[in-house]
């Protein structure tokens, strides 16, 4: 065999050897990562995790609600975007304001656990009752107490540790009483049905709709002292307890 043959055949090896190579490395993993922002299937929240847009969630627009959230990229605890309220209120400012980030869910049966996490950044104090709070109220339940129009159970998460004020179609449950950790995020966890069942009397039932809003507000400030405080919510969940996705 000739020198320029022999050589050209040393190439063609070296090449099948590369092309053998790269095929190898682009092969996917024997396992598929989950892309960001999936869907649990059990989650009675469509776009738990603000990666779809948010056209799902809203705020309230009632006099004392304050700007509405938007979706940021600045923090996220998992994939690319999270739910952002932005506290604000100068010096003059007096009474209650809320920043939320509301759903409305109608399933058949009452859901058992609620999930999800929180960040504080920004926090500065202006007045006493400033806190971070999750709301769950039932509309039209036929086994609960009273005749009131719907039915309420408030937990706070942190800033306060005493009830901010008296509601009589509402129960205050703490997660806990502490001043907000700021910079990391804080996971929460509750079981609703449990929760209601023991504050109310029973799990409820026939329902029209349920309402959960995640919340920082403050309440009964006087004249003095500004106030603010950048708050994110992420990877929200409501359903069966087995299969929350954000267990730890």
């Amino acid at each position: 065999m000739g020198f320029c043959l022999r050589r050209a055949v040393a190439l063609l090896g070296a090449l099948v050897l590369a092309v053998a190579c790269v095929d190898s490395d682009l092969e996917p993993s024997a396992t598929p990562l989950e892309p960001v922002g999936a869907a649990v299937p059990e989650n009675l929240f469509p776009d738990a995790s603000f990666e779809q847009g948010g056209e799902l969630w809203f705020s309230l627009d009632t006099p004392a609600w304050g700007s509405p959230f938007r979706l940021t990229d600045s923090e996220a605890h998992r994939g690319r975007q999270s739910a952002l309220l932005e506290m604000r209120a100068g010096p003059g400012a007096t009474g209650s304001e809320v920043f939320g980030v509301v759903q409305e869910i109608a399933p058949e049966e009452f859901p058992e656990l609620l999930s999800g996490y929180y960040r504080v950044e920004d926090w500065v104090k202006g007045t006493r009752k400033q806190y971070l709070q999750f709301v769950v109220i039932v509309w039209g339940a036929a086994d609960l107490p009273l005749g009131f129009a719907n039915h309420q159970i408030r937990y706070p998460l942190a800033g306060i540790s005493e009830e901010p004020f008296a509601i009589a179609n509402a129960h205050f449950l703490f997660v806990t009483k502490e001043e907000p950790v700021t910079g990391r995020w804080v996971y929460f966890e509750r079981n609703i049905r449990e929760d209601f069942e023991r504050l109310w009397g029973a799990v409820p039932e026939e329902f029209s709709k349920i309402r959960i809003l995640f919340e920082v507000r403050y309440d009964d400030k006087a004249v003095g002292s500004a106030l603010k405080g950048n708050v994110f919510y992420d990877d929200l969940y409501v359903g069966p307890a087995e299969k929350n996705p954000n267990a730890p």
